[in-house]
């Protein structure tokens, strides 16, 4: 067995919870949990409050989550399955509006579920990169609610580099969480709550804010990956050293590393995402185990997961 560090509590302190019958005792740990007996031995995670994993007993959250920031960037008007083979996706006849309304789809859903038992302010920022208003007023349509907000940004520059130097120029008016996503990713339902709680909870752990990746990329298996696993929500996470450019990060951490992070859009680099890939090397960047997101592209987006009932369930398909 491998070594415990134990925090008992005094005899005394035992002795009235148990008069007042509201404690329970992990065995392994000596931690107070809670006794939610309704909860049958689940982990309890309160936004910004605590987290209670049964076998490691409770943890304050020291990190507070102030808000989120959804930076989504999309170009509705590239070719997809018609085009060369280089842009094809592995879903066969389907337009790139088709694909972006498919993915706000369960964006928005998976906000929704976070947002049902939870309070945050959460605000969509919608980079546009030529598109048209026939397109944004059905994007619109489909987001709309009382939960979160949406805002239309024009990116200032076309292209891939552009919306993204955009997005980095809209983050700098953001207060605190900031999500960067691509257009050609789908998300599972628990994906916001998983991240948001898990953010929080390991930048407590790591004492820094710590970046964040939703895909369990399948490139991450192509060789012997040096990595460490920490318990998040209800996934198991693990430091990575590589993304795309779906991730999310903290307003802090923009302003520590904006240089590189703004050097992905303004340089060309090799691989794209070079720049990121050495802020991971000094700040710690994880990934859950299995992915909570799924990369629409040319090849399988995931490892052993069912994301083709995920796509079917989301999918949306344009009307001019």
């Amino acid at each position: 067995m491998f070594p415990r560090k134990y925090k008992k509590l005094s005899s005394f302190k035992r002795f009235i919870l148990k008069l007042l019958n509201v404690y329970a005792l992990d065995k392994e740990t000596l931690n107070l949990v809670n006794p939610n007996y309704k909860n049958y031995g689940n982990n309890v995670f309160k936004i910004n409050k605590e987290t209670i994993v049964l076998s490691r007993g409770i943890l304050k959250l020291d990190r507070k989550i102030k808000s989120l920031d959804i930076f989504y960037r999309y170009a509705p008007n590239n070719l997809m399955w018609n085009s060369s083979a280089r842009w094809k996706r592995i879903i066969p006849n389907i337009t790139k509006r088709d694909l972006i309304l498919t993915s706000l789809n369960s964006l928005k859903k998976s906000i929704l579920k976070f947002s049902k038992d939870n309070k945050l302010k959460i605000t969509v920022n919608l980079i546009s990169d030529s598109s048209d208003k026939n397109f944004n007023d059905c994007i619109n349509k489909l987001l709309k609610n009382d939960s979160f907000s949406i805002k239309f940004v024009d990116s200032k520059i076309m292209g891939n580099r552009g919306s993204y130097v955009e997005c980095c120029d809209q983050a700098e008016n953001s207060e605190d969480l900031i999500f960067f996503i691509e257009d050609d990713y789908i998300f599972e339902e628990n994906c916001i709550e998983e991240m948001i709680i898990t953010f929080s909870r390991l930048s407590t752990i790591f004492k820094e804010d710590v970046f964040l990746c939703p895909c369990d990329y399948p490139f991450f298996y192509d060789s012997s990956y040096k990595t460490s696993l920490y318990i998040g929500n209800k996934y198991k996470w693990r430091t990575v050293e590589e993304t795309l450019l779906t991730f999310m990060m903290s307003k802090k951490l923009y302003d520590k590393y904006k240089e590189k992070i703004r050097l992905v859009g303004e340089k060309e680099n090799y691989p794209f995402e070079k720049p990121l890939h050495e802020i991971y090397k000094t700040n710690p960047c994880l990934s859950p185990v299995n992915s909570l997101s799924y990369h629409i592209s040319r090849g399988q987006p995931a490892t052993t997961e069912d994301w083709i009932k995920l796509w079917n369930n989301n999918q949306i398909k344009f009307e001019s």
